[in-house]
């Protein structure tokens, strides 16, 4: 099966499902998981030598929009080769190969940045919180922001950063649980990150 797909219906896995951290500081952190986050979260955005993208990204452009890309990705229209052809690909490829339903629902993200100040580190991530988690050398992020209009949360990005480039000098707590919930209110999964210190 092409990779970009198979990617694309584990994501979709978690449409409209409810994901709630409980952080040390009293805080909820609450999003909803949606299909139009796909292709951000992924990194598409960032391949601008494909034809389809570079419409996608151009303001003007009234015909492309997020809904477009994901009926090319269904009907094998843009494909795992296509990406990993991009000459951009490389700015990708950790976020790439990274990206599965394990690794956005995982019950490892055991620390969040609160208020999350951009401009110290020169980003243009909208992000006010970021949840990370160790891996390997460097730190597995998940950038949720909030919509202007709507005030609702959303995941704005998925990446991981070799260093803690992102971590330092901001405001961290801890992850003391978290619950997903189905789209119709329903627990899939719950841990209580407490009780694992506890042991």
């Amino acid at each position: 099966m092409n990779g970009l797909l198979q990617k694309y219906n584990e994501y979709i896995r978690l449409k409209n499902c409810r994901a709630e951290y409980r952080l040390s500081n009293g805080e909820i952190l609450d999003f909803t998981y949606k299909e139009e986050s796909f292709i951000h979260l992924i990194g598409l955005h960032k391949l601008i030598d494909i034809q389809m993208i570079q419409l996608l990204n151009d303001k003007s452009n009234k015909k492309v929009k997020t809904g477009y890309i994901i009926s090319r990705i269904k009907k094998g229209r843009l494909t795992d080769e296509m990406v990993k052809k991009s000459s951009f690909y490389k700015e990708i490829s950790v976020r790439y190969d990274k990206f599965s339903y394990d690794n956005l629902t995982k019950l490892t993200y055991t620390d969040a940045i609160i208020n999350f100040n951009s401009k110290r580190i020169n980003s243009k991530i909208k992000s006010d919180y970021l949840l990370f988690e160790e891996e390997d050398e460097g730190y597995n992020h998940l950038g949720i922001a909030t919509d202007t209009l709507t005030k609702n949360r959303y995941i704005e990005t998925f990446f991981y950063q070799n260093t803690d480039m992102y971590i330092k000098g901001q405001t961290v707590v801890k992850v003391n649980s978290f619950t997903l919930y189905s789209s119709d209110g329903k627990i899939i999964v719950t841990d209580n990150f407490l009780k694992i210190k506890e042991h």
